[in-house]
């Protein structure tokens, strides 16, 4: 407002021409256009900021979740003070931008363990606010949530990567990961309780075909539901040693087919709502093999939006970025999402 203030005040001309005031047309044209020019470059920056800060908020769950599972393989005490911060920080850019979902859908993948927990957290915080969770809520969410596979850190990475079908030992070893966890979380003191039962409970399903207890229903609670949900999400859209990853829009149908009764199906539609299949700055691959970004979305047809060529089939910058509305052609559609860097 001051800056449009300033224009205004300004409309005969810059001090010291002395030419007087311009045409009433030339003036319009040249107000508007610096108008225009400066709100444009404010965008820019103020864009540029939000992703900087998520990319941030991502790294920093990263560093913090390092030393937890280190004590956590050693029966040491941690702090969640570390934890907690990166969650705040989290609900924060995710009320600003999907951001930090772009990141969670990428096929790009760190340590197994660590990227499944912020990922995971990622998810779950979208369908809280979703299901309009308030802060407090959320933030519980989000800490159950970036902690709910703690105990997978003691399962060996051999048995975590195995390209085949698991042995019976190895199978009751990673179900044996959520009570290892809330274990880890119970050493923190009382004040961890409820955190450690949302552990133990995060892998249970409500028709009584989760493990290890094989609670059913309301013998979950919510938090563990929206975490399970999510977890399962994520790794749907992450490759494993068994088998290829799932584009956002397959593992969305993957869930709603197979996994119907294992979820509530408020949280299922709300996944569904949420979650948009390619978030505004996904970068993708088109079937051309050209990559792009995505910079607009069609809610009537949210697999086909509208995506800004950057580069050609052979991975060369174009001169001229071009915009395709792939709503409007049957023959060119998303085939991959891509890490940034590409």
């Amino acid at each position: 407002m001051a800056r449009l203030n300033e224009l205004v005040r300004n409309e005969g001309g810059p001090p010291g021409e002395g030419s007087g005031p311009r045409p009433k047309g030339e003036l319009s044209k040249t107000l508007f256009k610096n108008i225009d020019t400066a709100a444009s470059q404010g965008s820019l920056e103020s864009r540029a900021q939000v992703i900087l800060e998520a990319d941030q908020w991502h790294a920093q769950a990263e560093m913090e979740l390092t030393p937890i599972l280190d004590a956590v393989r050693s029966a040491h005490p941690f702090s969640l003070d570390g934890v907690t911060q990166v969650v705040d920080g989290f609900v924060k850019s995710l009320a600003q931008s999907d951001r930090l979902l772009v990141k969670a859908i990428s096929a790009e993948r760190g340590g197994l363990v660590i990227t499944n927990l912020v990922n995971t957290t990622i998810i779950a915080l979208k369908i809280g606010m979703g299901l309009r969770y308030s802060s407090q809520d959320l933030m519980r969410l989000g800490v159950a949530a970036i902690l709910h596979d703690v105990g997978m850190c003691l399962v060996p990475e051999a048995i975590l990567n195995k390209p085949g079908p698991l042995n019976p030992e190895e199978r009751t070893l990673i179900t044996r990961h959520p009570e290892l966890g809330a274990q880890a979380l119970q050493r923190l003191g009382r004040e961890a309780g409820w955190l450690a039962e949302l552990v133990h409970q995060e892998h249970e399903r409500v028709g009584g075909q989760g493990y290890p207890r094989g609670l059913k229903g309301e013998e979950i609670h919510e938090y563990a539901q929206i975490i399970g949900l999510a977890d399962t999400f994520e790794a749907l859209l992450h490759a494993r040693p068994y088998r290829k990853r799932f584009l956002p829009h397959e593992g969305l149908r993957e869930l709603v087919t197979k996994e119907k009764t294992a979820f509530p199906t408020k949280m299922l539609k709300c996944l569904i709502q949420q979650f948009s299949v390619f978030p505004l700055g996904t970068r993708v691959r088109l079937n051309t093999g050209e990559i792009g970004e995505v910079v607009g979305l069609n809610p009537q047809n949210p697999l086909r939006p509208v995506v800004q060529v950057l580069k050609d089939p052979h991975g060369l910058l174009l001169k001229e970025a071009r915009a395709l509305d792939l709503s409007k052609s049957s023959l060119l559609h998303i085939a991959q999402v891509v890490p940034d860097d590409q």
